[in-house]
């Protein structure tokens, strides 16, 4: 009996010191805002809208879906007054790069077409408060892309200040183009993709199997 005092006093240890330090390990895997923590000041957090899921994401890289001459893209501005106090006014500068072009927006803006620069102006942004800004940009043409390359990524910069946070909160997303027809990136099934899929390989199967016995 002493001798699996030990044993189960180390069993115990083992088992309870993961489960109590999950929750912190959770906490700052799956941060509340951005890049995963809970915003203290001003800050901006740029997203782009995938083309095939119409969902917003950081960026789409490479191996994403990508984005056709003369077509339009979706960017995603959300701003967050993380600290106690009304930030008035607040403005936001969104650098669009090479091949995009500003088309509208969810908010009144200016456009600066020589600078290719889109300059927004929030008002009275109260302490806790967000503000959630979509803007459209379009493709440039083909004509417009430099021959011998059919791959194009850019990023999209924007940043967010106030008086009374000068140095304020940047962010950037990405996105990619492509010129060649019918060369357009869709995404991959992952493994996820491929377990949810489990059941309906396993019904198609015992479906086949009665179809055979009928026979």
């Amino acid at each position: 009996m002493k001798k699996l005092i030990p044993f189960f006093t180390l069993f115990l240890i083992s088992y309870f010191i993961p489960l109590i330090s999950m929750p912190v390990a959770y906490a700052d895997s799956y941060g509340t805002y951005g890049g995963g923590s809970t915003p203290t000041d001003l800050v901006i957090n740029k997203l782009v809208k995938n083309p095939i899921s119409n969902v917003f994401v950081e960026n789409l890289g490479s191996t994403d879906p990508t984005f056709s001459p003369g077509s339009t893209a979706t960017f995603r501005l959300v701003i967050k007054n993380g600290s106690g106090e009304t930030m008035n006014p607040v403005t936001v500068v969104d650098q669009l790069p090479s091949y995009l072009t500003f088309v509208s927006a969810t908010v009144p803006v200016t456009y600066d077409k020589g600078l290719n620069k889109v300059i927004i102006t929030l008002s009275d942004i109260i302490a806790g408060d967000t503000r959630i800004i979509d803007m459209v940009v379009a493709v440039a043409p083909k004509t417009s892309f430099p021959k011998g390359q059919s791959h194009f990524c850019v990023t999209n910069y924007s940043k967010v200040t106030a008086p009374a946070r000068p140095n304020g909160d940047d962010d950037t997303a990405e996105l990619c183009m492509t010129t060649a027809v019918g060369k357009e990136i869709l995404p991959v099934a992952g493994v996820n993709d491929m377990v949810a899929l489990i059941p309906f390989f396993t019904l198609g199967g015992i479906g086949a199997v009665l179809l055979k016995k009928k026979k």
